[in-house]
């Protein structure tokens, strides 16, 4: 690599042991694939997202975006999820950005956007919630997305496609990509979410793109009724299925589990997304 750090990220100073080596030993993102299953329990995050939008005033709160807030949550709470591994090294991400597809139409034949959004560690769901609603607006108007735009630029030459890809890998590989670029590429983001449930369909384990640098592939399922624990007052509740696929090199297990962990109790207590996080004891 040319320069020791990237616009989009800075390389990890404070890696020990076995977490120094791992990109030495798997050097693929998808060699290095965890796979993970949880079923969310979202009970009250429905009964929540339907008294906000009854409360006037009130702009369209939907269950996706509030997932999509207790994921930023749980980054922000647990920074190492926003690492990524590039080539040998292991980099702290400067930014947080979730990305997803939006279909302009619920059609087969309609066409799809990818919507990536830029957060800070501080959002309230009230902050993401305005956000997602943007990007799901401008995805679905007639304009085209920063990546769109580029791709119909780089096609509309002979052979453009190949070379523009192989230029960028080059670029990429030695750290010196155009910020602008990696700005606007939906791959180069803290996670990828697929609401699959939104279309009513099931949860498959996705892969993750050797392109970019997201470390997790999130997929969403459709709503379900299944009896919930006596800890959560028993009874037939909604839940819909999470698959998650994660690089194992940007932490440990016990740091997945207990993020996993976060993430439900934040789907679980939905009001907890209101409060801005202090975030003065996180550590990395």
């Amino acid at each position: 690599m040319l320069f020791r750090d990237r616009s989009d990220g800075t390389k990890a100073r404070d890696l020990q042991g076995y977490s120094a080596v791992m990109p030495y030993i798997m050097t693929r993102r998808n060699e290095s694939s965890v796979f993970f299953s949880r079923d969310l329990d979202i009970e009250n995050a429905m009964g929540y997202v339907k008294r906000k939008n009854a409360q006037a005033g009130n702009n369209r709160y939907s269950l996706f975006a509030l997932i999509l807030a207790a994921g930023l949550r749980t980054f922000a709470l647990k920074p190492r999820l926003n690492r990524f591994v590039h080539r040998r090294s292991i980099y702290e991400r400067k930014h947080l950005a979730f990305s997803f597809i939006v279909k302009k139409r619920l059609t087969e034949e309609s066409a799809e956007s990818n919507a990536k959004i830029f957060f800070e560690a501080e959002d309230t769901l009230d902050t993401v919630t305005d956000r997602f609603n943007a990007a799901v607006d401008l995805a679905r108007s007639e304009a085209l997305a920063p990546d769109d735009r580029e791709i119909r630029f780089v096609a509309s030459f002979p052979g453009g496609r190949a070379l523009f890809t192989r230029i960028f890998r080059a670029l990429d590989r030695f750290n010196i990509a155009p910020a602008s670029l990696l700005r606007n590429d939906p791959l180069f983001t803290s996670a990828y979410f697929a609401n699959l449930g939104s279309i009513g369909l099931e949860t498959p384990f996705h892969h993750l793109y050797e392109w970019g640098t997201a470390s997790l592939f999130i997929v969403l399922g459709r709503i379900f009724e299944s009896e919930a624990p006596k800890s959560s007052g028993g009874g037939l509740h909604h839940f819909i299925n999470m698959k998650v696929t994660v690089d194992e090199r940007i932490a440990d297990g016990i740091y997945f589990a207990h993020a996993a962990a976060l993430f439900s109790r934040l789907i679980l207590h939905p009001e907890l997304l209101e409060e801005v996080p202090d975030l003065s004891t996180v550590e990395g």
